[in-house]
């Protein structure tokens, strides 16, 4: 039975291997044995490996502050900004001392919240610490920021437990210029009633006026009945036979656009068409066109919510605490009080609209088609 200590030498030589799986491996076993770990951390925290790195970022999880964050701060130097594996790890390193981390790192890569780089601002929505909230709102106001970042320091910030987070949430979902206004209260409606529940979220958005669930007004969405005396269209193999048109296609997607993004153009409601035609063989993208109900993407099922006075809202369920978060067709968010629903049910088919409802015809779905795979 091994014994903290008790190694062979040729274990230890195998830390300086070429080989960054054997590097790794022999790291493993000399820390499932204790060998002298917070040395080997420290030598192996600029491994020019990034999972040996992580591994690194691992192992000191349970390792209090004072002898961590030094090694932690190393290996938050060396994030690319792309690698989720290798941030999750340094984020884990992290655990019950993302305070201390998030200084020191910010020392060393910080700054103000303006001159924070996409990286950086990627390790601090890892850490989410109480300190950075008034940064997170700060950098989601840059009016140069792209969506994908501003999208990021919203999530960040929510996901921070503290009055002043919830205070700087308010703050945004009521600043005219902000273009996430939706988003943030969004953020607001969904954590009212867990994180921040302490903190009268939802007085302090009454005072505002950004939501009182006794005046919320519902706007009934339903999806349209099938098109009358409507043409069936032909099998998926005999449209898969037609030459389809790529600058036609252009012009005819133009109907996607209220439920979808193509390119910079369109609404954030159902998949983006861009990526679904780079990814997709032909034949799945004209089933999902003359078949939408189908092959339902995951996470785009829809349900039928009804109110107690008959009025229905079809869309996709957001959230369904209280208030019940919908977003429809169109990319209409609405919020809608708990005790205002009678039911809340599958919608049993895709929230597309059928090919006839949208005017398609086999041709114009062979055109559509082309255009995506031209992409």
């Amino acid at each position: 039975m091994s014994v903290p200590g008790d190694v062979s030498p040729e274990t230890l030589t195998l830390l300086d291997s070429k080989d960054e799986a054997t590097r790794l491996v022999a790291y493993r076993a000399l820390r499932f044995v204790d060998h002298d770990v917070l040395a080997m951390a420290a030598r192996l925290a600029d491994d020019e490996s990034a999972a040996v790195r992580g591994e690194v970022a691992l192992t000191l999880r349970d390792v209090p502050a004072d002898k961590s964050v030094a090694i932690l701060t190393k290996i938050a130097q060396q994030f690319d900004g792309k690698d989720r594996s290798y941030l999750e790890a340094f984020g884990l390193g992290s655990t019950g001392k993302e305070s201390e981390v998030y200084a020191a790192v910010s020392k060393v890569m910080g700054g103000p919240a303006a001159e924070w780089s996409d990286t950086f601002a990627w390790i601090a929505w890892r850490l989410h610490p109480a300190e950075a909230a008034a940064d997170f709102k700060a950098r989601a106001l840059l009016p140069e920021l792209s969506e994908d970042q501003r999208k990021l320091m919203l999530t960040a910030l929510a996901f921070v437990k503290s009055r002043a987070a919830a205070g700087h949430m308010i703050e945004l979902a009521h600043t005219d210029a902000f273009p996430m206004k939706d988003l943030a209260k969004w953020w607001l409606l969904n954590r009212k009633g867990n994180d921040w529940k302490a903190y009268d979220v939802e007085g302090g958005m009454k005072a505002l006026g950004l939501y009182d669930p006794a005046t919320v007004k519902i706007t009934a969405i339903e999806m349209p009945a099938p098109v009358e005396g409507a043409a069936a269209l032909p099998p998926v193999a005999e449209i898969l036979k037609l030459s389809g048109d790529a600058a036609k296609g252009q012009a005819a997607i133009a109907v996607c656009y209220t439920c979808h993004k193509v390119g910079e153009a369109g609404i954030d409601f159902g998949p983006d068409l861009s990526s679904f035609g780079r990814q997709q063989p032909t034949e799945v993208i004209v089933n999902a066109l003359a078949n939408p109900s189908a092959d339902i993407s995951h996470g785009f099922e829809g349900s039928k919510v009804t109110m107690n006075d008959g009025v229905v809202v079809t869309g996709m369920v957001l959230a369904s605490g209280d208030p019940l978060i919908i977003k429809s067709i169109g990319g209409v968010m609405q919020t809608i009080p708990k005790d205002r629903i009678k039911s809340t049910e599958p919608l049993g088919r895709s929230l597309m609209y059928d090919p006839a409802n949208l005017g398609l015809t086999a041709q114009s779905i062979a055109d559509i088609t082309a255009y995506l795979k031209s992409l």
